[in-house]
């Protein structure tokens, strides 16, 4: 192998076998792209444990689907200074008599809340809630969803978060500075009649009570109810009883208050804060000692994690210390329990997730015998662990989630956590967004890489003579990657999405308010004379109609921009009149009286449910948008139809799967709306999409499924066709290959029905034109054992692959993967050691022999 240190960057030569011959392609492995995720600092899981969030330290929010192989169902971009502290999901309550009345007694009055709120249109479905008479808003068309996601910031605001448009629905500030933590009062202790309150923690040593109000009248969003009594220092965590009106908070002090929230007073302190004997003498008034987390299990026992890394449990009744551990070496950041209150679970700055289980069932005790032991810890994490939550399988069983400095997001089976190791729910955090020209574009490809607030530009390297001419499937560099401009964008929010143009001379770009849109010039002034182009960014306004987008993509041929809005509706951009020429709404399901009068039905029995799904929060309606490379078909996959309950009137399915629809792009009306597969009763969750220019369009699914359709025929290719016979959604190649696929590229040359898919850990090579046959579809456990012993990557390399699939497994997480042009490919990757260089040092830990 021939590696240019510089750019980092190595050509290889793959082969590729056509019909006759061999035929050689290009592909450029890069790791000059640079990819650095930042460390989580939240996690929050809806009720039922179905829907995880997860905050990050750029102010970014992702809402991962449990129950769907933890896809991630969307997602808010953040904005710059952002320090989010706390998430926590509340149900929306909607007052007939408007709400938001401020009953604080400390005359704070709500000059902040002016303002905060964004105006939406469109109706309501207003329902009285079954068993406890408390009046509830419905999802509705404008994407105001029943359940919503708040965060709050070190800066000091509460947020409450609209998912399908990426933007604050409304916001307030603390009123007392940062926000330390914020919980929402468990739902069985909602009086009927009343909001669900949400405590925050607040930098001035006061708690205070929020409450989230729905709706779009006057006094709709955040409002501040009541506060308790300023304590000293500054509260850090807290934690509602689980069956009594009380909230216990830690302090700065070492100090945790429990409050009563009928009279709003102090009940009990407990000093958690251990000193040893004669110390005392030695520590000032104003030394800290942080409870850092608190956990109420539910018997009621209080479970303190602080800064001496102890982690101690309280009698409910009396306050008194039962046990105390100190297992940890550093500061306890988080604490979780099983939905049981069996076992506790506590980590932080070393890293440790330690087990801790209740003996009372092993040693024959009476209910309230309260024996602690530590039983076990993991080390899957290298950075500080900073969230833990607890999610609930279908089962009943806990699942803990636990996130922190190094950007990774595990999941374990808390009832076994001694037995299985941890399953990492996302291989490659945070992946940098990347689109290249298409082909018959600039030469050599321009690559467009998309950070959260900057874009960067690169001209790929230049192979040294032709592919056939390699020895030993190796090539030389005649140039190196090269770096051509970066793009710093002004203002606070973080990019959304980005999109570049096949010739590589324009740039969109936009945020969650506004899109722009940028001309890339060069000097050949310069260039002649120091043989290299000085290259500049001109800003070009979006054309009026059209604000903010989700998803952008370029027509191959270069005269229209596609963007999809907040609304799904998606906008057709004419780049030589710089005019919106056309909008489509034909995927968008029609709301209707019927509609209306089965939202209520519906919406009544998801109540009734003790699980929230992503209907219930309002994810983005739009998830993916392609051309075709000869601009003959525009695919639009939606992930949901505005409504549940519009698309059940309207006969379609009421699940998150939505559809997929084909336009013509000639005409731009709607071609058809495919049918799910056989298989399925509903289109699945697509993570990926790609069309060809012969008119086949490619569907990645969960499990790794690949639906392949031909478009002009309205039927799945004869590859598929066969997948179905067999009771498949893929090879089993494509199955067993490690990872989701999160991206799809067709071969650029006319007739060729060859698909590159690649996983953050692997890549495949399908050949749709192979036959199925029985060993592509089913695999013994002996060819398993003989594939594992010899290597995943010799195993499909031969002429004679099951399917017209070859895997290859990665050492280093995969960025990037396609066609950059005809026998030309692209394969941008990211060392994991060189991410973790980029991050901040972990807690020293002295090992044995070093």
């Amino acid at each position: 192998t021939t590696r240019d240190d510089d750019a980092r960057e190595t050509t290889r030569a793959r082969r590729r076998r056509g019909h006759r011959g061999e035929v050689m392609l290009e592909l450029h492995r890069g790791r000059f792209v640079e990819w650095t995720p930042t460390p989580v600092t939240a996690l929050a899981c809806a009720r039922g444990g179905a829907l995880v969030a997860c905050a990050r330290d750029g102010g970014e929010l992702e809402v991962y689907d449990t129950t769907r192989d933890w896809r991630m169902v969307a997602r808010v971009p953040g904005h710059a200074n952002a320090a989010i502290s706390a998430l926590t999901w509340v149900e929306a309550f909607e007052d007939d008599h408007g709400g938001g009345e401020d009953d604080d007694e400390d005359g704070e009055d709500d000059e902040d809340d002016e303002g905060a709120n964004d105006a939406r249109s469109g109706s309501r479905t207003r329902e009285r809630r079954r068993g406890r008479g408390m009046t509830t808003t419905a999802s509705n068309n404008n994407g105001l969803a029943s359940y919503v996601l708040l965060s709050s910031s070190l800066d000091g605001r509460v947020r409450a978060w609209d998912l399908s448009s990426g933007r604050a629905r409304s916001e307030t500030d603390s009123r007392g500075g940062a926000v330390w933590a914020m919980e929402a009062a468990p739902t069985s202790r909602v009086k009927a009649g009343e909001a669900q309150r949400v405590a925050i923690a607040c930098d001035d040593g006061c708690a205070r009570i929020i409450t989230m109000v729905g709706g779009t009248d006057v006094g709709a969003g955040l409002a501040h109810k009541r506060s308790f009594l300023r304590v000293q220092g500054r509260l850090l965590s807290l934690a509602w009883h689980p069956s009594e009106e009380l909230l216990a908070c830690g302090s700065s002090r070492g100090m945790a208050h429990v409050m009563d929230c009928m009279n709003f007073n102090e009940l009990t302190r407990i000093t958690i804060g251990y000193v040893p004997e004669k110390a005392s003498e030695f520590l000032s008034s104003t030394d800290e000692h942080c409870v850092w987390s608190l956990l109420y299990l539910p018997d009621g026992v209080l479970v303190s994690g602080d800064s001496d890394g102890a982690v101690t449990f309280w009698d409910s009744k009396f306050s008194t210390e039962l046990a105390r551990y100190t297992q940890h070496k550093a500061d306890v950041l988080a604490l979780a329990s099983t939905p049981s209150g069996n076992k506790v679970f506590a980590s932080g700055v070393d890293s440790q997730v330690a087990e801790f289980e209740k003996l009372d069932e092993v040693l024959d005790k009476d209910e309230g015998y309260n024996k602690w032991a530590y039983t076990s810890s993991k080390r899957p994490h290298t950075h500080d662990v900073r969230a833990l939550a607890m999610a609930t399988s279908p089962n009943g069983d806990g699942i803990l989630v636990s996130a922190g400095n190094d950007a990774q997001l595990l999941a374990y089976p808390a009832e076994t956590f001694r037995k299985h190791h941890p399953i990492r729910v996302v291989s490659v955090p945070q992946r940098t967004p990347i689109s290249t020209s298409n082909a018959g574009g600039p030469e050599p490809p321009v690559l467009l890489v998309e950070h959260a607030r900057h874009l960067d530009v690169w001209r790929i390297g230049e192979s040294r003579g032709r592919a056939e001419q390699a020895k030993e499937g190796l090539m030389k560099l005649a140039a190196a990657p090269a770096h051509m401009l970066r793009a710093e964008l002004a203002g606070t929010r973080h990019i959304l999405c980005s999109a570049i143009s096949p010739d590589g001379k324009t740039i969109a770009v936009s945020d969650t308010m506004s899109m722009r849109l940028f001309e890339i010039g060069s000097s050949s002034e310069e260039s002649s004379s120091n043989n290299s182009a000085m290259w500049s960014v001109r800003r070009q306004e979006p054309p009026a109609g059209v604000s903010a987008a989700q998803i952008l993509t370029f027509a191959p041929d270069g005269k229209n921009l596609v963007a999809v809005s907040a609304t799904g509706v998606v906008s057709v951009i004419d780049l030589d009149d710089w005019v919106v020429s056309n909008t489509l709404k034909s995927h968008l399901p029609k709301s209707s009286s019927a509609a209306k009068a089965l939202a209520a039905a519906t919406h009544s029995k998801s109540h009734i449910s003790s699980v929230i799904t992503v209907n219930d929060i309002g994810v983005p309606i739009v998830s993916h948008v392609q051309v075709s490379s000869d601009n003959q078909w525009l695919v639009v996959v939606t992930a949901r139809g505005g409504n549940e309950s519009d698309r059940m009137a309207d006969g379609l399915s009421g699940t998150i799967g939505g559809g997929v629809h084909v336009y013509n792009f000639d005409t731009l009306k709607l071609h058809v709306s495919l049918p799910p597969p056989k298989n399925h009763a509903s289109w699945p969750p697509i993570s990926a999409v790609a069309l060809s220019s012969n008119g086949v369009l490619a569907l990645a699914g969960p499990n790794n499924a690949l639906f392949t359709y031909d478009v002009d025929r309205v039927k799945p290719t004869k590859w598929s066709a066969a997948l179905i016979e067999a009771g498949v959604d893929a090879p089993t190649a494509l199955r067993e290959m490690p990872g989701q696929i999160c991206g799809l590229s067709f071969d650029p040359k006319p007739k060729m029905s060859v698909i590159m898919a690649y996983t953050p850990t692997a890549i495949a090579r399908v050949d749709l034109s192979a036959k199925i046959s029985a060993e592509a579809t089913t695999t013994t456990k002996k060819k398993r054992r003989r594939e594992r012993e010899r290597g995943s990557a010799e195993n499909y390399s031969s002429s004679d692959a099951p399917g017209g699939v070859r895997v290859l497994k990665l050492n280093d997480p995969c960025l990037y993967l396609g066609y950059a042009d005809v026998d030309k490919a692209l394969l941008v990757e990211r060392p994991w050691a060189d991410v973790l260089k980029s991050m901040s040092q972990p807690l020293y830990r002295h090992r044995f022999g070093t």
